[in-house]
C-alpha cells in the first residue's frame, strides 16, 4: 500500500528502482528497498509522522544561495563614537601603563638601569651641579611620565575620533557614504 505521499514505483518487479515523492516539498529520490515492508517485495510500508519530525527532516536541506544586502551607512552619530573612542583608548591608555611597568622592571632586574646611569654619570662628569641619572629613571617618574601620555593619548584620539565622525557627515552629502555589503550564509 502507497501512502498519499508517494508515487507509484517505476516498475515493480526491481526493488531497487529509485521511487520519487510528491508534495510540495523539494522532490527527493528514494531507495524504494528502504520502504519495503519485511516480507513483502515491491510493496512500500505507509509512512507514519511523528508529531515532532516532518517529511521534509528526512531529505537533504537544497542548497540555498547566499543573500546579499547592499547598504550605505549615511550617518554616523558622533556622541556614539566619542563613547566607543573613548573606552577604547582608555583600554589601550591602560596597557600602555602596564606595558610601560613590564619594561622597567625587567629593565631593572636585568641590570641594565644601573649600567646606564653608570655610563651617564661617566659621560657628565661627577659634579654636584650634573643631572642625577638615577632620580631621571626612577619608578615613579618613569610611571608619571607614561600616566601623563596615556592621558594626552584619550584625550586627543577621542577628540580626533569625534571630530572625524562629524567630518564623515558632511562629507556624505557629496560621496553618497559608505557601501556595505552583507551576507546571509544560513
Amino acid at each position: 500500500m502507497n501512502s498519499p505521499m508517494s508515487a507509484k514505483p517505476t516498475s515493480e518487479t526491481s526493488s531497487q528502482q529509485p521511487r520519487v515523492t510528491s508534495s510540495s516539498s523539494p522532490r527527493v529520490a528514494t531507495s524504494e528497498s528502504s520502504a519495503n515492508t519485511p516480507g513483502k517485495p515491491g510493496k512500500a510500508a505507509p509512512r507514519t509522522q511523528s508529531p515532532k519530525s516532518s517529511s521534509r527532516a528526512d531529505a537533504p536541506a537544497p542548497k540555498a544561495r547566499a543573500r546579499h544586502a547592499h547598504l550605505f551607512v549615511t550617518h554616523i552619530d558622533p556622541w556614539s563614537v566619542a563613547k566607543n573612542a573613548f573606552m577604547l583608548t582608555l583600554a589601550l591608555g591602560i596597557v600602555y601603563i602596564v606595558a610601560i611597568t613590564i619594561i622597567w622592571m625587567m629593565l631593572t632586574v636585568s641590570g641594565t638601569l644601573d649600567q646606564v646611569t653608570s655610563q651617564l654619570t661617566d659621560l657628565a662628569g661627577g659634579g654636584a651641579d650634573t643631572l642625577d641619572p638615577a632620580s631621571l629613571f626612577s619608578f615613579s617618574r618613569i610611571i608619571g611620565v607614561s600616566f601623563v601620555i596615556a592621558l594626552l593619548e584619550v584625550i586627543l584620539l577621542t577628540a580626533l575620533a569625534t571630530l572625524f565622525a562629524f567630518l564623515y557627515n558632511l562629507a556624505v552629502g557629496i560621496t553618497g557614504g559608505l557601501q556595505v555589503t552583507l551576507t546571509d550564509d544560513s
